[in-house]
């Protein structure tokens, strides 16, 4: 494969994954009614930091017309959300010249392959790390959990969903969508079919939303399942823009040459990053830090509650067998 042909093939690779995930991302954004959001940014730095003032409560007292006697006073204070960066990349991609001979007159088509390929991971990443992060901060504020492990069913029912909304109160109407693994997602369906009550009807409704119209994202996400006998699922009802990740339009790649071996050697590599927030929670810079791993992602006092209201965070949990 000649150099001229290394870049075409790089320019269709990059084309093909810019064009595709652009697609996927609109498509997500209205499919999750916004709840998670995947947008296009330029964040500099480890950090991204939002001040903003605090709801003061206790605004509104009582006053005694007739009487007399000092107050005791309220403070506005800043409330600051911070986003993490999170970086990504790709391992050495093996592109051995000799196999490569036979694209040479069309190194496009090799080139857009690949590129659709890496959009299909990058967005799968971007997602499956979003979600594990909303459930880890969400799983440290206990006020929000319906936990229905071990009862009678203990696997996802519409009745289970409506007990995790009612951790809304008032506001559950905000909880726009579920994020559910496939697993209790078909629960739900058995259960429905044969609800007494007929709060769920199976046949005659698209069976995409609940009975308050929030639709269902179904994912097998890692970050949604915990192993075990028996496993348990963590069922997010969320609020829009619960989850905000920002492309930071950074995306780098590489070809890499290399003589020595009984055969030249070729490889490619690419790097990106992207801002990661959660609705209501600060990353936490001094536990959580820079260029977080997973394991740092998914450790939930590494997320600190801002939000003086949990009607003002990413949504509630439900935990289902």
């Amino acid at each position: 494969m000649a150099l001229s042909d290394l870049a075409v093939f790089s320019e269709y690779a990059y084309d093909a994954m810019t064009e595709t995930i652009a697609q996927q991302i609109d498509l997500f954004n209205v499919a999750s009614r916004n709840t998670i959001v995947l947008a296009a940014a330029a964040h500099q730095g480890d950090y991204s930091e939002r001040a903003f003032y605090a709801k003061i409560s206790g605004l509104v007292r009582r006053r005694d017309a007739y009487g007399s006697g000092s107050v005791a006073s309220k403070k506005l204070a800043h409330l600051v959300d911070t986003m993490v960066k999170v970086a990504g990349g790709t391992p050495p991609v093996e592109l051995d010249p000799g196999q490569f001979k036979w694209i040479q007159q069309n190194p496009e088509v090799a080139g857009a392959a690949m590129g659709q390929q890496l959009a299909r991971d990058m967005l799968a990443d971007m997602l499956n790390v979003g979600i594990t992060s909303c459930y880890s901060a969400l799983s440290g504020v206990s006020a929000v959990i319906y936990d229905a492990t071990g009862q009678t069913p203990d696997t996802l029912s519409p009745l289970h969903l409506n007990k995790g909304a009612q951790k809304f109160g008032d506001r559950s109407s905000d909880i726009a969508a579920w994020i559910v693994h496939s697993t209790p997602m078909h629960d739900f369906y058995s259960n429905g079919i044969t609800n007494a009550a007929q709060l769920f009807t199976y046949g005659t409704v698209n069976v995409i939303a609940d009975p308050f119209g929030r639709v269902f994202v179904v994912t097998d996400s890692p970050g949604l399942i915990t192993a075990g006998s028996p496993a348990v699922y963590h069922n997010l009802g969320l609020v829009s823009e619960a989850i905000r990740i920002d492309q930071n339009g950074d995306f780098t790649d590489n070809y890499e040459t290399k003589n020595g071996d009984e055969n030249i050697q070729r490889t490619y590599q690419a790097e990106w990053s992207y801002q990661l927030g959660i609705k209501g929670f600060a990353w936490d810079k001094t536990n959580g830090g820079k260029s977080p791993n997973d394991a740092a992602l998914a450790t939930a006092t590494n997320w600190d509650k801002y939000a003086t209201s949990n009607k003002d965070i990413a949504g509630v949990v439900v935990e289902t067998n």
